[in-house]
């Protein structure tokens, strides 16, 4: 009586909703709002939340599940312009290292850097499709991290906080790079390390996306998903996809490395003697301009990961 009530007053328009509540209603379908998706866990305090946008910070719970930001990712790298090819190969890369070599004998490098975040994404997104097609148990992924003197207390602490967020299986050493990578190899039997190397890193250039080692460090392959990758490309990943970073690229950072040889860049210097974040940085070959001379990327060409954060 009421609907038939409500049909002799309601306009054309109104009609037409109100009857569509009315069959909703007789199937039975639910017309409670949905839940809004979740985080389990706050972000990290070192995150960049301000500047997210509200889609972006409603995205975020989807980062911790890595299944999921497996395919906003593969959706992402089927539009046909720059980032989208660039993740697509790095997404390739990183299926192809778990397929050739297994998931023990892959061992991603995470050092805290925005480059090292970038790999650690398509890695855990890569071995979460790679579990789910092999319909086996979840795996956790490896990471290793070379502690050093002089750290960033940022970045050290950020690196703890991922691990414990992501259920990462950690590898600390602290007794140089290849004596590292030689107990790593030792231990776990790696055959290959995910690294973020890119083109324009000190030891990035004439690198494929598998490059052997060199000839003074241990035998492995080394893994390059973001080799081709531009400086924007990562901060549109980061950005785009709401994932946590070092609170130091809020501060004018643009590469880290230790303390003593890595400030804000000046680009991003202001009038005021602060500084913009380092993803407003331009001219992405200015990136390393904060570093002194003696920093650079580390393994001189031997893959090591750890010298520099990114």
């Amino acid at each position: 009586f009421f609907l038939e009530a409500s049909r002799l007053a309601a306009p054309p328009r109104a009609l037409g909703l109100r009857m569509l509540l009315s069959l909703l209603y007789t199937l039975g379908v639910a017309l409670a709002p949905l839940p809004l998706r979740r985080s389990r866990t706050a972000l990290p305090r070192m995150c960049d939340q301000s500047s997210l946008s509200q889609p972006a910070q409603a995205d975020a719970a989807d980062a911790a599940d890595a299944l999921a930001l497996h395919r906003r990712l593969k959706l992402r790298s089927e539009v046909e312009d720059e980032f989208g090819r660039a993740l697509k190969e790095g997404l390739e890369v990183c299926a192809h290292s778990l397929r050739l070599y297994g998931p023990a004998r892959v061992v991603t490098s995470f050092n805290g850097g925005k480059d090292a975040v970038a790999i650690l994404h398509l890695m855990r997104a890569a071995l979460a499709a790679h579990s789910e097609a092999a319909d086996g148990p979840r795996e956790r992924l490896r990471v290793i991290f070379f502690e050093q003197r002089d750290e960033f207390p940022e970045v050290d602490a950020f690196v703890r906080d991922a691990v414990e967020r992501y259920d990462l299986e950690l590898c600390t050493y602290s007794d140089g790079f290849a004596a590292g990578l030689e107990s790593c190899i030792a231990e776990h039997g790696s055959a290959a390390f995910v690294l973020g190397t890119r083109e324009g890193d000190p030891n990035g250039s004439g690198q494929g996306a598998f490059e052997p080692s060199s000839t003074w460090m241990p035998p492995f392959m080394r893994v390059n998903p973001v080799l081709r990758w531009s400086y924007a490309h990562v901060w549109q990943l980061l950005r785009g996809f709401a994932l946590p970073f070092c609170s130091l690229y809020e501060e004018g950072y643009t590469s880290l490395g230790k303390q003593s040889d890595t400030e804000p860049n000046p680009a991003l210097r202001l009038p005021d003697g602060s500084y913009r974040p380092a993803w407003l940085l331009d001219d992405g070959a200015l990136e390393r301009a904060g570093r002194s001379a003696k920093g650079g990327k580390a393994g001189g060409g031997g893959g090591g990961g750890g010298g520099e954060s990114g």
